[in-house]
């Protein structure tokens, strides 16, 4: 008989954690974090909260779920390899729901989280080497089945492309082009209008990867001239469609005349063949260069604006059989009309 007390074994499944904690490390995220929001007077327990919300973003992205009341459960499921990656005494009571959603509402300050983000981005693109020449800013909605229970809440009913019947919020993002990595992001009401929304985003991004010489790429939205303006101020480029409140159809045909004319030359655009392929002709266009001049803030900004003007053949194509097609249709009905039918003329 063996007189030794048995010994109590736990079996946790760790998962990704090691790696995803690791990288978090490697960002000195819990250190930030502890910079941007101290210590309450009356905090408890041997975890900062820069480790609090380290570990809760650590569920966030281990297990895709934003839902606070199931951070402690999980906690409390891999409590001996969280304590193990932290070197700290880590109970599930501290990712109590009612203490995360106080620290969601600190989060949500658009001052504090601004400079947190500036900060985060800035030890990203260092540790990674991140190129941050091109930066793309688009807005997207959010729809909710949930109710409109104030006017000055997030959930409006708002122009949507998915359901107008359902109120929805807005987000606005600036990212890392070809990688996608998020540099600024807002989150406002679902009735809010896209314009207004571009040059906070660049001022954002300004602040974390610096002024001059990067290229924003958006929609017509952000083809407005003071944000354009805004752009072209701080030495910085921009690339978007010009939609008619900027070009009128009048203006488009006079910039084409030329075209017409055959008195402008079009230069033409190949993809590269694959496999030994041609290559192969996708569009053909021209430019002309306009002087603009447009108040940004306090002063007038003058710049030289690069108008390209472009036709996509398979855009044309396109085009041409949908007119076809409708042209079958409508002598089809045409034709239809002058058949006899049973009780009609």
């Amino acid at each position: 008989m063996n007189p030794s007390e048995p010994r109590l074994l736990r079996v946790e499944v760790v998962a990704d954690l090691p790696v995803l904690w690791a990288t978090l490390q490697r960002l000195d995220l819990p250190a930030t974090l502890d910079r941007h929001f101290p210590t309450p007077v009356h905090w408890k327990g041997p975890l900062t909260p820069g480790d609090v919300l380290a570990v809760w973003l650590l569920f966030l992205v281990s297990q895709g779920d934003h839902c606070l009341n199931h951070v402690e459960p999980w906690v409390a499921r891999h409590r001996g390899t969280l304590c193990a990656l932290l070197g700290k005494a880590v109970l599930p009571v501290h990712f109590h729901d009612d203490r995360l959603a106080d620290w969601l509402t600190r989060l949500g300050e658009r001052a504090s989280l601004s400079v947190l983000e500036r900060d985060l981005n800035q030890q990203t693109i260092r540790v990674y080497q991140l190129p941050t020449d091109l930066i793309r800013i688009d807005a997207t909605t959010a729809n909710s089945y949930a109710k409109v229970l104030s006017a000055h809440g997030l959930l409006q009913f708002g122009h949507s492309k998915d359901d107008p019947d359902r109120p929805q919020l807005k987000i606005a993002a600036a990212v890392l082009d070809p990688l996608g990595m998020p540099l600024a992001t807002a989150v406002v009401p679902g009735n809010a209008t896209d314009d207004p929304l571009y040059v906070p985003a660049i001022q954002a991004v300004r602040g974390s990867v610096g002024v001059g010489g990067r290229t924003y790429v958006g929609d017509c939205k952000m083809a407005a001239l003071a944000t354009r303006a805004f752009v072209a101020a701080g030495g910085d480029f921009y690339l978007c469609p010009l939609s008619e409140n900027q070009i009128t159809r009048a203006q488009r045909r006079a910039l084409l005349q030329p075209v017409f004319d055959s008195t402008v030359a079009l230069q033409r655009v190949w993809r590269p063949g694959r496999d030994g392929q041609p290559d192969e002709l996708v569009a053909e266009g021209f430019c002309v260069d306009v002087a603009l001049t447009a108040p940004a803030g306090e002063q007038a900004v003058r710049w030289t604006e690069r108008r390209w003007l472009v036709r996509s053949l398979a855009y044309a194509q396109a085009q041409e059989a949908a007119l076809e097609r409708r042209l079958a249709e409508a002598t089809a009905a045409l034709r239809e009309l002058v058949r006899r039918k049973q009780g009609k003329k």
